[in-house]
């Protein structure tokens, strides 16, 4: 059963569900597996690709990228055709499904994907997990939550910013120079 009680890394099922999606309502047998978005009614972006981190450094996915607005038409018509006649929030099936894993996994619950960093790429201030900021010399949980909230109040623009954080002085900032960026 360990092996069933997986999630991914910063997954927060539903903290905050949209409530305009929905599941469409396909004939028996049918099924959608690739995800698609347009953008600008120009450009399609679709494939087998699931959008989160796991599919993007761990996964052998598939991503096509087709300029054409005449193609983009077509998947809008398509999506609007669909979710005339989805349900629109999660669907009951699913929710069950979800407590039933929590009840049996508890907190048995094990994280499927590692953290990779790349000691040679710069860690964004702006937009950095708690994690990554973690692996900033001299950064450990607190002060990269500290870090989290300077930005919520006023997002990083230079290094002088990071010297406002509580627990960062000179001698830090110099060590973080080269490994950060806003």
């Amino acid at each position: 059963m360990a092996n069933k009680c997986k999630y991914e890394t910063d997954n927060r099922t539903w903290q905050k569900p949209i409530s305009t999606v929905g599941v469409p309502n396909l004939p028996p047998g049918d099924r959608l597996h690739h995800k698609f978005g347009i953008i600008d009614n120009s450009i399609v972006i679709t494939g087998s690709q699931n959008w989160t981190k796991a599919a993007n450094q761990n996964n052998d996915e598939t991503l096509l990228v087709i300029e054409n607005s005449t193609v983009a038409a077509h998947f809008d018509r398509e999506f609007q055709r669909l979710y005339q006649t989805a349900t629109i929030g999660i669907p009951s099936w699913l929710i069950k499904k979800v407590e039933k894993q929590q009840k049996e996994c508890g907190e048995r619950l094990i994280e499927t994907e590692t953290l990779v960093i790349d000691t040679n790429k710069k860690i964004n201030l702006n937009t950095a997990t708690a994690k990554e900021l973690e692996t900033l010399p001299g950064v450990g949980p607190k002060l990269a939550e500290r870090i989290i909230q300077k930005r919520k109040n006023q997002p990083f623009t230079s290094l002088a910013d990071l010297d406002q954080v509580s627990g960062i002085g000179p001698k830090m900032l110099e060590k973080l120079s080269d490994r950060v960026t806003w």
